[in-house]
């Protein structure tokens, strides 16, 4: 097999494959019989996650939906990677040179759940599945795993695999079944040992589901309801550390894994299990982490798809932000159109157009929601896989024309020793533990509003996790902090930047959230430089400064000092010597540049 590692490059993280810096580009799809895998390949792309999966069993267990036809271990005397493989050898017969990265589902088929009472959580569809911290799940999820690691390492495409992603818990991504922590009969002795184990207490009782509600009161009271949030999100880590941990052994520590998870910056539940990144961002095990853009308002034009996780502190631990971009498209269909009879009418509806799962209505608002999308990422220099869920989102010339632009753009970048001379000058911290102080869906965990509004302030920022306070700080001029429950970590940064004399704006109870003029007002008030007056979306770092207008027109970016500037796409602009860029914009357009 490839060997794999994450490294840090030009300062940093990026993938190599035995031994040589690789363009970390990819496309997967859910639906691989409508699948755009030779539009990718003669657009230059190498890397394809595959899906795979243990069971046929939901992915989501509220909307019971599951993308697999074929599960692994669905018999639990003969193993079946048919539907896996095939499309694998598709990929390999037109581009013998790709490189795969087998992305498993770890999670349990019927006959296991049936076998296991007292391992398993009933969702509130009635269904029986693991609990994700569960022993004997740890236990057999491991041996399944070296099952399938085996199997592909005696196979005859293993000379094209290059690294591994894990999957588990609602939609993939290592949260809780209907975000509940797996509360349940399950959970009672796990909890039990953890409570002895931490706090010397004996008995624990598991609280009640109840506790976690939000009924107007914004301060958890219940010690034992705080710990619990702490233990299911710090148990949901150690579970994909031991998973991680079994494939890096079975491939000798010479590839790189990775998963979903510390979604921070986008959540509305207590016990959803992404809570716990502070556990694993160090671990040996785990080379890049994955989130999806951000979905706030349907991924409207005129403001930034954030990152859901804290991406500037992953990647301070030597970490790749591998950035799931499921872009729709004036092509995406609803999931039934895709996949005709397999899936009731009620599940991912269209809602004639304003819903997540619709895309923009031309070809050419589908481009600029690419070059959206790039702008971010390529700022934040985060590895890209391009996510065509029910396949066929991007089977279009001019789109492709785009993505294959994008390549090159990043294949050119990773090539590079440009200077980052731009960087921001403020941080949002994301306080995770913050949750075990408060409810599901209370104002003190719902932060997508204070997200939005830093994206429209014509301030570019960095997202850090308050564990790094320390070791971050130096770098800005203010800093910002959403939760205003904060932890004991929350409390030591802002306890920090008090003694460095670094001003910050902090939410509290009472002002639980802040608007596009409350921070530009902080900011001006303590010397942020404003790359735009126009409340546009401005992405700087990287080498890259870049512009998504909510208002078309002449546009201004008002650069911190003299910089050579030549156009990536989005205008028209003379490559030049200056401070300040001036263009022409489109409504809903990005222009990005390039500086040095």
């Amino acid at each position: 097999m490839l060997k794999s590692k994450v490294e840090i490059r030009n300062g940093n993280p990026c993938l190599c494959i035995d031994g040589k810096q690789m363009n970390a580009m990819a496309y997967t799809t859910y639906f691989p019989e409508r699948n755009c895998y030779q539009d990718f390949i003669d657009a230059g792309y190498r890397i394809f996650f595959i899906n795979v999966s243990f069971t046929t069993l939901p992915i989501n267990p509220i909307t019971e939906f599951s993308p697999f036809h074929v599960g692994v271990f669905e018999d639990p005397n003969k193993e079946d990677y048919t539907e896996f493989e095939e499309y694998i050898y598709e990929i390999l017969h037109e581009c013998p040179d790709a490189i795969i990265f087998p992305r498993i589902n770890v999670s349990m088929p019927k006959w296991w759940v049936d076998a296991h009472p007292n391992d398993v959580y009933i969702t509130d569809k009635g269904a029986s599945r693991e609990v994700m911290f569960s022993e004997a799940f740890r236990k057999d999820g491991a041996e399944m795993l070296v099952k399938i690691v085996n199997h592909i390492k005696n196979s005859d495409y293993a000379h094209r695999v290059g690294g591994w992603m894990l999957c588990g818990g609602t939609t993939q991504e290592w949260m809780y079944r209907n975000y509940n922590g797996d509360l349940g009969v399950g959970a009672k002795e796990p909890y039990r040992r953890w409570v002895k184990e931490t706090y010397g207490i004996d008995n624990a009782v598991l609280p009640s589901r109840e506790e976690y509600v939000y009924t107007g009161k914004v301060c958890q009271k219940s010690e034992n309801a705080k710990r619990y949030a702490i233990f299911c999100n710090l148990a949901m880590a150690k579970t994909l550390d031991i998973f991680a941990e079994t494939v890096k052994k079975e491939t000798n520590y010479e590839q790189v894994v990775g998963s979903f998870y510390g979604y921070s910056l986008q959540t509305r539940h207590v016990l959803l299990g992404s809570h716990a990144l502070r556990a694993l961002v160090d671990s040996p095990n785990l080379d890049f982490f994955s989130s999806p853009n951000s979905y706030t308002n349907n991924r409207a034009f005129g403001m930034d798809w954030a990152d859901m996780m804290p991406v500037d502190s992953i990647k301070r631990h030597g970490k790749l932000c591998f950035i799931e971009c499921d872009i729709r498209t004036y092509l995406t269909t609803s999931i039934q159109e895709a996949r005709p009879d397999e899936y009731p009418k009620d599940i991912y509806p269209m809602k004639n157009g304003v819903s997540v799962w619709a895309g923009p209505p031309t070809p050419n608002l589908s481009r600029e929601a690419l070059r959206k999308c790039f702008a971010h990422q390529i700022t934040k220099s985060s590895a890209i896989w391009w996510f065509d869920m029910w396949g066929g989102w991007y089977k279009d010339p001019l789109l492709m024309s785009e993505l294959a632009q994008m390549k090159k753009i990043y294949d050119r970048d990773i090539l590079s020793n440009k200077t980052n001379v731009l960087c921001p000058d403020v941080v949002f911290f994301a306080d995770e533990q913050s949750c075990a102080n408060t409810f599901t869906d209370s104002p003190s965990i719902c932060i997508s509003e204070t997200v939005t509004a830093m994206g429209k302030t014509g301030v570019p920022f960095d997202s850090c996790m308050v564990e790094d306070a320390k070791s971050v700080l130096q770098n800005y001029k203010v800093a910002v902090f959403p939760f205003s429950l904060p932890s004991e970590d929350g409390k030591r940064a802002m306890e920090l930047c008090e003694s460095m004399g670094i001003p910050y704006l902090r939410a509290t109870v009472g002002h639980y959230k802040f608007t596009v003029d409350e921070l530009i007002e902080f900011y001006k008030a303590n010397g942020v430089h404003f790359y735009s007056e126009e409340q546009d979306v401005v992405y700087v770092g990287n080498g890259y400064v870049g512009l998504h207008s909510a208002v078309g027109g002449k546009k201004r970016l008002q650069l911190p000092c003299n910089c050579t500037v030549s156009l990536v796409y989005g205008t028209q602009f003379n490559n030049q010597t200056t401070d300040c860029i001036e263009f022409e914009l489109k409504e809903n357009a990005t222009a990005l540049f390039l500086i040095s």
